[in-house]
């Protein structure tokens, strides 16, 4: 099985100009833990994570005032932030392979990438998916041989 078979082809982005209260709004309405940062032409430039939000943030809920403090922080651009050493793992790769490296690298997810553009994402909940559909997948077959 490849990558390209079970990654999510809809990706959410971000660019790297977009404004960090902006990309925090998106990741909280999508209830998204990352998103890559790309250019115009789809190739990725890093990765914002919700950790990486949170580190910018803490300062200002360490401020007298906590809560108020945190929406004046949210200045500045995802680039200011951003995690610009980012793992990429092409479309064709086996999946076997790419589960392994996230088990080795302790890594969550991963932009999946063609020609070095951005085609879709790779997380642990889409692998965990694939392994309880085939697990669906047999019990149903079970049952039928069954009956």
């Amino acid at each position: 099985m490849k990558v390209r078979e079970i990654m999510t082809r809809k990706v959410t982005t971000a660019g790297p100009s977009m404004a960090l209260r902006e990309a925090a709004d998106v990741l909280v309405r999508r209830r998204l833990r990352a998103v890559p940062v790309i250019d115009e032409e789809g190739h990725v430039l890093g990765m914002l994570t919700d950790g990486q939000l949170m580190t910018h943030f803490l300062p200002a809920l360490e401020e007298p005032g906590g809560g108020s403090a945190v929406l004046g922080a949210v200045t500045g651009n995802v680039r200011d932030i951003m995690e610009r050493t980012v793992m990429c793992v092409n479309e064709d790769e086996p999946l076997a392979n790419v589960v392994r490296l996230m088990l080795d690298k302790e890594i969550e997810r991963l932009p999946v990438v063609r020609e070095g553009q951005l085609v879709g994402f790779l997380t642990r909940g889409d692998i965990i998916r694939l392994l309880l559909r085939r697990d669906m997948d047999e019990a149903t077959q079970d049952n039928k041989t069954e009956d």
